[in-house]
């Protein structure tokens, strides 16, 4: 089974999206895996948008197979690009 874990502010914008199989990962793996991210410095770990801090949840997906889940994640990923590029960087509106 396939699951997304993201990484929430309070109003639920996400910051980070991890796809993962539960037959090569856990959990708790994801988590250290996201939060190596941040600790790198790619990623703000606030919210862009409201500055909130953030927290990790764990959803299983309809998908059997991270092949079956690619092309919709693909697709949602390219969606919330276009809108984080049409609502512009926080505090340069």
């Amino acid at each position: 089974m396939i699951w997304i874990t993201q990484w929430l502010c309070p109003a639920r914008h996400c910051s980070l999206t991890l796809a993962w199989n539960e037959r090569d990962t856990n959990a708790r793996a994801i988590e250290e895996r996201g939060e190596a991210i941040y600790a790198r410095g790619v990623i703000n770990r606030r919210c862009a948008i409201c500055g909130d801090g953030l927290h990790f949840e764990h959803a299983r997906t309809k998908f059997k197979t991270m092949e079956e889940a690619t092309g919709p994640l693909k697709q949602l990923e390219a969606e919330n690009l276009l809108a984080r590029n049409a609502i512009g960087e926080p505090g340069k509106n």
